[in-house]
């Protein structure tokens, strides 16, 4: 069995698509834990050694350059923007820039986001330096983790800022378009391998780079690095 902790940009594509490929060609299991990269890291912080963890590229590195994970076998896999979703019959912002995105932001009844994904953190980054922050958390869906799209299908909030591939991985009715640049962070998401990591999660690492899985990641919305 190979044991993966890995952020919920790709939880997608791996459960659909990357991991019962991988387990079909090789007969390995990869028992999987989604989770925002901070999270992951607190666990790992904590003695946790999973054979395989897939993040963000520059947590990964660190782990690397500490000796928690073999530096010749970090790759880079992914690049993800973020997103907002809402409702089909939710009205858009007017136009694409950052100041009528903002108003839109602050119009709505509810904005869903996380406290621990690096989406999350970045958007109250955006909202911290506008001086935004306070007004939209009035009325926000502030979450511990998880996908907040879910969010606007149940009816919680108006709209949602996550990963574009986190928003499009939740089942429902909700349109998904990307935050306007100048509010942007893209994120860079690497796999690394954890020291004397065994043949079979260096070889699934490997694969992740492949046009197949690369597929797949595109399929949700992410960039080849």
């Amino acid at each position: 069995m190979i044991t993966l902790y890995s952020g919920l940009v790709v939880r997608q594509p791996l459960i659909e698509t990357v991991i019962p490929a991988f387990e079909a060609a090789t007969g390995e299991h990869v028992e999987a834990t989604f989770e925002p990269t901070t999270v992951l890291l607190e666990r790992i912080a904590a003695g946790e050694r999973p054979d395989l963890l897939l993040g963000v590229s520059s947590s990964v590195a660190e782990l690397a350059a500490a000796g928690v994970l073999d530096p010749e076998l970090v790759r880079d896999i992914a690049v993800s923007a973020i997103g907002f979703a809402c409702l089909p019959e939710t009205a858009q912002p007017p136009t694409g820039t950052a100041e009528d995105f903002l108003d839109y932001l602050c119009a709505a009844r509810a904005v869903a986001y996380t406290l621990s994904g690096a989406s999350g953190l970045h958007f109250m980054r955006v909202l911290q330096d506008r001086g935004l922050l306070e007004r939209v958390d009035e009325r926000a869906v502030r979450l511990g983790g998880g996908l907040t799209a879910e969010a606007v299908v149940d009816g919680r909030a108006d709209i949602a800022i996550q990963q574009i591939s986190e928003l499009r991985s939740v089942f429902g009715p909700h349109v998904v378009n990307p935050i306007p640049h100048e509010l942007q962070s893209y994120g860079r998401f690497a796999i690394g391998a954890r020291v004397h990591a065994p043949a079979a999660a260096t070889a699934f690492a490997a694969m992740l780079t492949e046009a197949n899985a690369q597929d797949a990641f595109a399929g949700v919305g992410l960039s080849a690095p």
